[in-house]
């Protein structure tokens, strides 16, 4: 079925749910984005070195990627409603702890449960959109999701500074954790069925008994590996730069000052902000060239990381450096690339375990990051609070192989999918967006052709077993009056050919 010319205006009532989720989505970013101007102030605190800090951040994103596939699952068990309270109740707890940890242990701790709860929202929040917006409005409020994500990257950065310079580390991070636990009582009532679930949502004692099953289903799809390598070059470069490694770089190598540095971050994030409106609306009218979009990206932080390594004394200009931050900032907008592919290549039902898995990619790829980046500052100048500009180039250096390594398996699993596409084209299936083939792909115009034939002699045997059967139940209804109808509907189920899993939309996108 084609797309209608027109959408259908979205009730008040969706919005104003999505709102309520995209808020915690914020308190989120928020907290895990705080270490990026508060990490120097923790080191000192605690007396750690950069490799302890570093393991604050590790810990934490590494505990988000953990919980993924767990919290997709649960938010099918449970809904999303549920899963976005015990988000807010696990982030305030774990902030005011953090508020009172005076030893590298119980810091720990705390930052390992806030990535518990991080874990929990943004998979919530999407199937909230997915559950209360049409299909075609989906890029468009995952996009917005992204964009509301970047106040709490805004709060972060030079109003958290104030905060900690005026108040202290206790009362700054007592007040991050009251605000969570209050936010958790407009989560407190009784849920609403989505004009958009479908039986077997929420609530389903199925999902729970299925777990295995589901997980497989969800990796076996080429487009959802495509969505993991994906998220994991766009996402990871800017989630090292922001929420630790910026910082330091900018205030040790580059020389600005707090404020100054500060308010770089603060212009990451509103480059991230125009960029999420831009890329969602260019994803939502062309979705065509959305792994186009994907790749142009992961490029430009590829060439970014190498212009910080390579430049002479690793000492880059200004405007350059400027560049590269501007850069790394669009990762994060393009990354929601992934979360397309995660949706149109599954059934609605198991969307958010395909969206945990591809959230996975980048969170572990900025967990090895981080850690790579830590580890090799203190082993270039060991336990030394100030690192130099040697140090970064080695730690920088990580992250370009890194992003290189990505780039790759991104190309290879989407020449791999746009191949399962092309195939499926052939056999005269929908598919989530058409593709055309070029001389690049892994499938020519032979084997193309060779399955269209197949298809075709498979649709002859299945119409000539119909024709069969519809005899049969004619001559039974002229004997003894009996009904042949569920024959024919098991003779259709064994004959119909293998598909792409059909897509969480009922209409067929085209460019």
């Amino acid at each position: 079925m084609s797309l209608p010319t027109e959408i259908a205006p979205t009730p008040r009532r969706a919005w104003l749910i999505w709102s309520v989720g995209a808020g915690v989505y914020v308190l989120a970013v928020f907290h895990r984005s705080a270490l990026g101007v508060a990490g120097p102030m923790a080191a000192e605190r605690l007396n750690i070195s950069a490799g302890q800090l570093s393991s604050f951040v590790m810990l934490q994103l590494a505990m988000y990627a953990a919980m993924q596939v767990p919290t997709g699952l649960l938010v099918d068990r449970f809904g999303p409603r549920r899963m976005l309270l015990a988000a807010t109740l696990t982030m305030g707890t774990a902030e005011v702890l953090f508020a009172f940890v005076t030893s590298y242990p119980l810091a720990l701790l705390a930052r390992g449960l806030l990535g518990v709860g991080d874990a929990m929202t943004y998979i919530s929040v999407l199937r909230l959109a997915a559950g209360w917006f049409p299909a075609p409005r989906y890029p468009i409020i995952t996009s917005y999701t992204g964009l509301l994500g970047t106040f709490g990257n805004l709060i972060a950065t030079i109003p958290l500074t104030g905060l900690l310079h005026q108040l202290g580390w206790t009362p700054t991070f007592l007040t991050a954790g009251a605000v969570s636990l209050g936010y958790a009582l407009v989560l407190v009532r009784k849920a609403t069925v989505a004009p958009f679930r479908e039986v077997g949502d929420a609530g389903s004692p199925v999902a729970g008994a299925r777990v295995v099953t589901e997980v497989k289903a969800a990796w076996s799809m080429p487009g959802g590996r495509l969505g993991f390598w994906v998220h994991f070059t766009t996402m990871s470069g800017s989630v090292v730069f922001s929420v630790l490694w910026g910082f330091p770089y900018l205030t040790q190598v580059i020389g600005l000052s707090v404020a100054t540095a500060s308010g770089w971050l603060l212009g990451m994030v509103v480059v991230g902000l125009f960029a999420n409106l831009v890329v969602g609306r260019t994803l939502a009218r062309r979705p065509d060239i959305r792994t186009h979009i994907a790749v142009i990206v992961s490029l430009g932080c590829l060439t970014g990381w190498i212009l910080l390594v390579a430049w002479p004394h690793g000492r880059p200009p200004i405007p350059v450096v400027a560049a590269v931050v501007a850069v790394l900032a669009v990762g994060g907008p393009a990354s929601a690339v992934a979360f397309q592919l995660a949706r149109d290549y599954n059934p609605r039902h198991r969307i958010s375990t395909a969206t945990g898995l591809v959230n996975i990619g980048g969170f572990c790829a900025a967990v090895i990051g981080t850690f790579a980046v830590g580890a090799i500052l203190d082993l270039v100048d060991g336990d030394s609070p100030v690192h130099s500009a040697e140090a970064f180039r080695w730690a920088f250096g990580a992250l370009a192989v890194l992003t290189a390594f990505g780039l790759w398996r991104l190309l290879t699993w989407w020449l791999r999918t746009r191949a399962v596409v092309l195939l499926a084209e052939a056999r005269g299936e929908d598919v989530p967006v058409r593709v055309q083939r070029h001389r690049f792909e892994l499938v020519d115009d032979a084997i193309l052709a060779q399955e269209a034939l197949r298809a075709e002699q498979a649709r002859a045997v299945a119409e000539g077993a119909d024709h069969g059967l519809e005899g049969a139940d004619h001559g039974l209804e002229n004997t003894d009056g009996a009904d042949g109808g569920d024959v024919t509907g098991r003779a259709d189920t064994a004959t119909d050919p293998p598909r792409i899993p059909r897509t969480s939309q009922d209409e067929e996108r085209t460019s």
